[in-house]
């Protein structure tokens, strides 16, 4: 019968610090007794295996396929332009049209801005704190202030006219060519018969215009008495065609604008007219992008909706 040599306390410490332990072993007490353990020692080899399981994952998420990463941040700006976009209506087509983007892809997260018409150009700028903007014309003052941008398909032809109250049927459309009438604007929108001045002074000296912040402002006043002409797209005239008010109101026959409304992209920061269509294309083909027009009555393909004048 074999006997087993008894070691000295010294000497048990030194065989343990003399072995190569795995750190898949750390559990594991080389010593004979627990008094014997040195706690410095494991902790050391913890934060080792805690820094290989790191470098691992780490590895592991770089090869991981684009859509298990974080969606990048594309910013839409959009200003008061219903039914496209209001802060004042609960719903509106861009924030649609963005609820749709957003579920149909994991790339990217779009994400809405409100901000002033005047400061557009800016929040497109390569400074400025958005992407891209949605359902615009590139007519209006674009070509002017950013010609590096890219311009996307149509996606609504519309119209703009001169709108007034009628008067127990005695106006008719020669009422708009009348001297002095006081007319009723936005501020920071584009009128072609005025130069496509936006500055309110101006306006209201040379062509007795007055601005406000909304389309419902101007109805208002409109209906009031307190302007004569407003001026008022046909997408936003066919949101309202079931209006108690609507018949009241007299529509000059002859547009005096049209317009084509497209997306307008900043490429320049990052995120350009290839990667939109890329997007965008799909809800095209599977019908989503109609579905959304179509429920503010507009068309798809577009087409100019002509609205019944009396």
């Amino acid at each position: 019968m074999k006997h087993q040599t008894l070691l000295t306390k010294s000497e048990r410490s030194e065989r343990a610090n003399s072995k190569q332990h795995s750190f898949f072993a750390l559990d594991f007490c080389p010593c004979a007794d627990e008094d014997s353990c040195n706690p410095r020692k494991g902790e050391d080899a913890v934060r080792y295996f805690v820094s290989i399981l790191l470098t691992l994952f780490i590895a592991v998420l770089s090869v991981l396929p684009s859509n298990s990463r974080a969606a990048e941040t594309i910013r839409i700006a959009a200003y008061d332009f219903p039914p496209y976009f209001s802060a004042y209506d609960t719903e509106h087509l861009v924030g649609d049209l963005i609820e749709a983007l957003n579920g149909a892809q994991s790339d990217y997260q779009f994400e809405l801005h409100d901000v002033p018409s005047k400061a557009r150009f800016k929040a497109l700028s390569d400074a400025g704190c958005c992407h891209l903007m949605l359902f615009e014309s590139p007519t209006w003052g674009w070509a002017e202030q950013m010609p590096h941008l890219e311009v996307g398909d149509p996606m609504v032809l519309g119209a703009e006219r001169l709108v007034a109250v009628k008067k127990r049927d005695q106006r008719g459309a020669e009422f708009f060519q009348r001297e002095g009438l006081r007319f009723g604007g936005l501020i920071g929108y584009h009128y072609p018969f005025l130069g496509n001045r936006t500055d309110a002074g101006i306006l209201e000296e040379r062509f007795n215009v007055y601005l406000s912040l909304s389309h419902e402002v101007n109805m208002k006043m409109l209906l009031n008495g307190r302007f004569d002409v407003v001026m008022i797209h046909d997408e936003y005239l066919l949101q309202h065609r079931q209006q108690p008010w609507f018949d009241r109101l007299l529509l000059n026959p002859q547009a005096y604008g049209e317009y084509e409304l497209r997306t307008l992209i900043n490429p320049e920061k990052g995120f350009a007219l290839a990667d939109w269509r890329r997007i965008v294309v799909p809800l095209i083909e599977n019908g989503t992008l109609a579905r959304l027009l179509s429920k503010y009555k507009l068309p798809w393909p577009p087409k100019r909706t002509q609205l019944v004048t009396n």
